[in-house]
């Protein structure tokens, strides 16, 4: 093999790349980035046989040819090289060296790799046909709710995003049991045709690592393509190829949680809020993150407690037309979270007392909530 492609372009695609394969890798060759040169065109492939990705540009190839080499040690030298086109070769032994075209600099690297032959194949096309849809929206819509993903194993179906057909809207939602996030868009939102978008099952788990990675792409195009089979879910969008295996297992009935709404509640200035959050929570119990909401007519005070450090206390101005005093306390962490992803100028809480599940959204923001437990309150 010998090729050249712009230090840029290889940084970057090396980048998308290392990520999964260096993730949940128990098979050596897992661990390395296929570069595969063939007739003016250069692929990066990775996988670690859940998820897999592949990268296609144009580049000058002089011999074609492919090898598998450690993604992040390619990765590290590249960074270092001018930014000038950068020289990939091999030779019969499975080695690539590395060169930059640039004068400014004279090495070069050798990288021992592994053949073609030993990586695995990645499944790029879906059994159905891809479908359209507005990426910019649907990024906004896994920003929404990603922070409520379980990072816990043994809550598997918890690991990834939910997504279902239910209205006529396009639901995404994701729990680790103590919150929940739910967003919802319509075909006109996502400039999607509904009718033309099959999603297998009642609904399919999205593993974590997927949406992650779409939220690091900027797209050239503001569309993104994406497409099933019965276990799969395929992206498309410009030279990207992104494929992952669905999480197996059945979503809790998350609807059978989500309360009406209430007569209790209060809004808040959002900015005002969320400033008050961020300096309380500065001498938070780092062990339970927990701060404390005083609701009085009108007032809210932000509460925090340290055993170690001391504590915090800051009074706000609410809407809160009742004489009934409360108090919460939450995971600050959870708040400022889903605070942070609302697109409304005002919040609005609202409660049924210190023990039940509140509801947090947007007061003109439609189509997105956010539900927290409230903690026991520490002595």
């Amino acid at each position: 093999m010998k090729t050249m492609i712009h230090k840029s372009k290889l940084v970057k695609y090396l980048s998308y790349t290392d990520t999964i394969a260096s993730s949940k890798s128990t098979i050596p060759v897992l661990s390395n980035v296929l570069i595969d040169a063939d007739t003016g065109t250069l692929s990066l492939l990775s996988s670690n046989l859940e998820t897999g990705i592949k990268i296609t540009d144009t580049a000058e190839v002089s011999e074609n040819g492919a090898i598998a080499v450690n993604g992040r040690k390619l990765l590290s030298i590249v960074r270092e090289l001018p930014v000038e086109d950068v020289l990939l070769t091999t030779d019969e032994h499975n080695r690539l060296t590395v060169r930059s075209t640039s004068d400014a600099i004279n090495a070069q690297f050798t990288i021992a790799g592994v053949s073609k032959s030993e990586f695995p194949e990645i499944k790029t096309e879906p059994d159905n046909e891809y479908v359209a849809i507005n990426a910019d929206e649907f990024k906004t819509m896994i920003r929404k709710v990603i922070f409520s993903i379980s990072s816990d194993e043994n809550k598997y179906s918890l690991t990834g995003v939910f997504i279902e057909k239910s209205d006529g809207n396009i639901n995404m939602v994701a729990t680790d049991g103590k919150r929940l996030a739910l967003v919802k868009r319509d075909n006109a939102a996502l400039d999607l045709a509904i009718d033309h978008f099959q999603i297998p099952h009642d609904g399919v788990i999205v593993p974590r690592i997927v949406f992650a990675e779409l939220l690091k792409y900027s797209f050239e195009k503001n569309t993104l393509s994406m497409g099933f089979s019965s276990n799969q879910i395929f992206f498309m969008y410009d030279n990207i190829r992104l494929t992952s295996n669905l999480i197996e297992g059945k979503y809790p009935e998350y609807k059978k949680i989500i309360p009406g709404e209430r007569d209790t509640y209060f809004t808040a200035d959002k900015t005002a809020l969320l400033n008050a959050i961020k300096r309380v929570s500065v001498l938070v119990d780092e062990s339970f993150n927990q701060i404390k909401l005083s609701l009085a007519k009108n007032t809210l005070v932000l509460s925090s407690q340290n055993p170690s450090l001391g504590g915090a206390i800051e009074e706000i101005t609410v809407e809160y037309d009742s004489d009934d005093a409360v108090e919460i306390a939450l995971n600050y962490v959870y708040l400022l979270d889903c605070l942070k992803e609302i697109n409304s100028d005002r919040i609005k809480i609202d409660f049924e007392n210190s023990e039940r599940v509140i509801t947090v959204y947007g007061e003109d923001e439609k189509g997105y909530i956010n539900l927290i437990m409230p903690m026991k309150l520490n002595p």
